[in-house]
């Protein structure tokens, strides 16, 4: 199994998340069967990044791993750190944001968090394709 694996550093500024998803896109490619969700949660987690972390301070930035066979794929995104530690919360009714929690859990066959004091905190995930009927 040919495992493929590139990164890229992005400034910690909202227009950059659209570049994180182009990044996964480009790096997937058209046909890749987990493309769509590694996009959509790549967008998650490097939103979160930039609102809860200090990259998204001003000169802040974050680093977005991929690392991809035929089947599955792992993204992973490093932020500058923070104050406090991450925490999981359900977005109430009617919230317009507090979702990428849920998203991770539908989408992603595993995740989780790897938190390295203060001075950074990588989310990561993996999709997978869908296992085929029998």
């Amino acid at each position: 199994m040919n495992v493929n694996e590139k990164a890229v550093r992005l400034a910690g500024e909202p227009l950059q998340i659209r570049g994180a998803r182009r990044f996964v896109a480009e790096m997937l490619g058209d046909g890749h069967p987990c493309r769509a969700d590694a996009m959509l949660l790549a967008s998650e987690t490097g939103t979160n990044a930039i609102t809860h972390s200090f990259s998204g301070r001003p000169g802040g930035s974050f680093l977005l791993t991929v690392r991809w066979t035929e089947t599955w794929a792992r993204v992973a995104v490093a932020d500058q750190g923070a104050n406090g530690t991450p925490c999981l919360r359900q977005a109430a009714a009617g919230a317009v944001s507090g979702r990428g929690v849920a998203l991770l859990d539908e989408l992603a066959a595993r995740w989780g968090f790897i938190r390295r004091s203060t001075q950074s905190t990588e989310v990561w995930f993996i999709v997978e394709r869908p296992a085929r009927s029998r």
